[in-house]
């Protein structure tokens, strides 16, 4: 078993094979989201409000309880939101793959990874 705070993620054990995870709240004001990909699959569990969201090449309303799912490459982000509360949910984000870069990353400042890549890395 093991327990790793925010912000120490180096505490990580070797098995652990998440690269990155947390929380994530956006208001009215931070809407849309920034469209951007990752270099690992990245999964949101919603836990309050309802917004549309867009993964790939399909749209969806999201609220508490569902789960996207981003494969490394696929470009995502919240389009719009719904009611006056904010758009919360945890997110996890695979083992790194390909270049291996960290955080978000945005068509047209970052390359996107190529087949090779996503193939290579057997998921």
């Amino acid at each position: 078993m093991a327990f790793i705070k925010q912000g120490h993620r180096e505490d990580k054990p070797d098995w652990v094979d998440m690269s990155a995870w947390g929380v994530f709240s956006l208001s009215a004001e931070d809407a849309p989201g920034d469209l951007h990909f990752h270099d690992a699959d990245e999964f949101w569990f919603i836990t309050d409000g309802s917004a549309l969201v867009l993964c790939g090449d399909e749209e969806t309303v999201m609220g508490p309880g569902d789960l996207m799912c981003a494969r490394m490459g696929e470009l995502h982000h919240v389009v719009e939101l719904y009611g006056d509360g904010p758009f919360r949910g945890v997110y996890a984000e695979g083992p790194l793959r390909g270049q291996k870069r960290t955080g978000h990353l945005h068509p047209g400042t970052h390359d996107l990874p190529t087949p090779q890549e996503i193939e290579a890395s057997g998921r």
